[in-house]
């Protein structure tokens, strides 16, 4: 069962430089139920997303770690335009059905701490092409996590603004299905997974010693994508 969760930082700090802390929603799969069975590193455990005044950040977590297991993130940032169907850049075997995804993430660790890569590519022209805007921050095989950041403009996005996501894992061939997907269906080796009828919801909040001064100030606001 997907739940989700808002990790409040530990302290607010007003400063006039950005604060380190963040808010953070974290997205939790509480079931062992990716496609291949007994397959671990497949098997998404929590997704973390946040954000500062520029970057969003996403931290992905499973089961166990191998350094074959490849992580998708894909994004829906505007209604009416992208990709939608059997169609990514990394040619993996997902049907995102009737979602326009607008940008799509390939991640990967290697073997070992700090090491992998995220690519970042706009499909918001009808064909996927990479761009630069991604950012791999850091990946730990011991913990079974990968980081990685992501601009807001180059994605098109801004503080009060909300976009769709979905988040999986597959493995290191072309052709392979997501086989563990945080809100959609798995499918296991030679099957297509599906995004279902919804995709996961992320707001763009102001960073916390941001939210304090506008808050003092009694112009806190809020807007969402149309």
């Amino acid at each position: 069962m997907l739940t989700y969760k808002l990790i409040l930082p530990a302290a607010l700090v007003v400063a006039s430089s950005a604060s380190a802390d963040l808010f953070v929603t974290q997205y939790n799969d509480d079931q062992y139920d990716q496609g291949p069975a007994f397959v671990d590193n497949l098997d998404l455990t929590t997704m973390d997303v946040s954000n500062d005044l520029e970057n969003v950040y996403f931290r992905i977590q499973t089961s166990s770690y191998e350094s074959w297991t490849r992580y998708l993130v894909f994004l829906d940032t505007a209604e009416g335009t992208g990709i939608s169907g059997n169609n990514n850049p990394w040619i993996r075997n997902v049907d995102t059905g009737s979602f326009g995804i607008d940008y799509f993430v390939g991640a990967y660790n290697n073997d070992s701490d700090n090491g992998g890569a995220a690519l970042l590519y706009d499909g918001t022209s009808g064909s996927w092409n990479g761009i630069g805007g991604a950012d791999h921050q850091d990946s730990s095989t011991h913990s079974y996590s990968i980081a990685f950041q992501i601009s807001m403009a180059s994605i098109g996005v801004g503080i009060g603004d909300t976009f769709l996501f979905e988040v999986a894992t597959t493995g290191g061939s072309d052709g392979d299905p997501a086989t563990d997907l945080m809100n959609g269906n798995s499918a296991s080796w030679g099957g297509t997974a599906s995004f279902g009828n919804r995709m996961l919801e992320y707001t763009i909040v102001p960073a916390p010693g941001a939210l304090s001064l506008l808050a003092m100030a009694g112009l806190v606001a809020r807007r969402r994508r149309a």
